[in-house]
């Protein structure tokens, strides 16, 4: 079944591609853009049906950009160089420092030993632990500092990539942790600060730190819980118990004895990266305190450069460096204003359900473009309709930046996707499958707190 999907969604993305860049130019629209958006469906439709290795499929999408005349190629290559990038670079050369030392598997045995023999236990730990981390944290960081602690949990019980069902839920729950967690104050993604600034800037309102934790709160409460109860419920959890994992991390641990040189260098690397992310994000970016920590690793030979490059998924790099070139020539061409723009100007609705279209658009767009880029399209477009529909302009920042946080479905769609996905444990459509019910349960709670709970404290719908 999903075989036949897949080629539909293939030959539907060529098809389009070739009648888009065919077609007269759409309203509204310039030529650059439509070619633009020709490219992003072939694309995104290699990547869903996996016609091509997905860091295949990006390059032929930084290839086409330039040999179409979207973008210049020096501004397309140049493009390439997003800082989000660099950050999983760093992030994936600090992973192999915990990996090739075994520090990650003091770590994982810290974390599987509260377990017991309990194979949902250890995800719920994953789960809590990556959601409670993102509360202070940016995700993409927390992500990359559980990422090699749960691949070595997942080689402690000989999982197999691809084949094993638990393997693919570890590092699924680990991504979706940090994606849920993130959401829920300033320092879990840049999203949230980025809209609320643009609050200020339009109507000079601010919300505080602690206010936007009373406003965001039950959605990714709410959607930890139901993630927990699809867990034990509905997902096929494929080993009996963990204690093979436990007995084998407790005997590396115990044979290693003390902490050795490298290990002991490492804390002090990621001490260090750690505190800048938390406390000095401010004057270096997190992106920086990355690659600062993957020179460190290999400068203090806490590790060798060819257990990096033999450590580090490099498809991966290229996956989501591809996934930057195309969604910001959406941007760069006017075609995220053109679709936002026609969204709203066609739609003539009651005011409520113009908000949950709204936080629905945001969210779909948020797959295939960072949120960051979401919530600067979308929410400006959002406060000129406000007028309109008479609409609080806190509700729509807390809509658009909340709903856009939450990408569950594609590897490019944000940070702790892609570093989950770089284990090489599951494909995309494993990710599709559970979340795309994630992302409609979410829409359902996000509209049930905009309905009932954000009233109740005092947040109305209207001014």
């Amino acid at each position: 079944m999903f075989k036949y999907l897949k080629e539909i969604v293939k030959y539907t993305g060529i098809i389009f591609f070739i009648i888009l860049l065919v077609m007269p130019t759409m309203t509204g629209l310039n030529p650059a853009g439509q070619r633009a958006l020709a490219v992003f469906v072939l694309v995104l439709s290699f990547w869903v049906s996996h016609v091509l290795p997905l860091s295949v499929t990006s390059l032929l999408g930084i290839a086409l950009l330039p040999l179409l005349n979207v973008m210049t190629i020096e501004y397309t290559f140049s493009l390439f160089g997003s800082k989000a990038i660099f950050f999983i670079l760093g992030a994936l050369i600090l992973a192999s420092g915990l990996y090739q030392t075994g520090l990650g598997s003091r770590l994982a045995f810290n974390i599987i030993s509260f377990s017991g023999k309990s194979p949902l236990k250890l995800l719920y730990g994953i789960l809590f632990t990556a959601a409670f981390l993102s509360l202070i944290m940016p995700e993409h960081a927390v992500a990359a500092l559980l990422f090699p602690i749960v691949l070595e949990i997942a080689v402690s019980l000989d999982l197999k990539r691809l084949e094993s069902n638990y393997g693919k839920l570890l590092f699924l729950t680990m991504a979706w942790g940090t994606v849920i967690g993130g959401i829920t104050t300033y320092l879990g993604g840049a999203r949230n600060l980025l809209a609320v600034g643009l609050l200020e800037k339009h109507y000079r309102i601010s919300i505080g730190f602690f206010e936007w934790i009373k406003y965001s709160w039950p959605i990714p409460f709410l959607l930890l819980i139901v993630f927990a109860v699809i867990i034990a419920r509905f997902a096929k959890i494929d080993i009996e118990d963990t204690s093979r994992s436990l007995e084998k991390l407790q005997a590396e641990s115990e044979a290693k004895g003390s902490f050795s040189k490298a290990e002991k260098k490492l804390v002090l690397i990621l001490g260090s990266v750690v505190f800048s992310w938390l406390f000095l994000s401010n004057l270096i970016n997190i992106a920086v305190t990355a690659l600062l920590g993957g020179v460190l690793v290999v400068a203090l030979r806490v590790v060798d450069w060819q257990e990096v490059e033999s450590y580090v998924n490099w498809g991966v790099i290229l996956m989501y460096g591809g996934a930057v070139v195309v969604a910001s020539s959406l941007v760069e061409t006017g075609v995220t204003d053109w679709m936002a723009a026609r969204f709203f100007s066609q739609l003539e609705l009651a005011p409520f359900l113009f908000i949950i279209l709204l936080a629905i658009f945001t969210s779909i767009l948020t797959e295939g473009v960072s949120n960051v880029a979401s919530v600067a399209v979308i929410l400006p477009l959002a406060f000129s309709a406000a007028e309109a529909y008479n609409l609080n302009p806190v509700i729509l920042t807390l809509s658009v930046a909340l709903s856009g946080g939450l990408a569950f479905l594609l590897p490019m769609g944000t940070p702790p996707n892609a570093i989950a996905f770089s284990s090489g444990y599951y494909q995309i459509k494993d990710a599709l499958k559970w979340g795309l019910v994630l992302k409609v349960i979410g829409w359902l709670i996000y509209i049930l707190v905009a309905r009932f709970y954000w009233p109740l404290i005092g947040l109305e719908v209207f001014i």
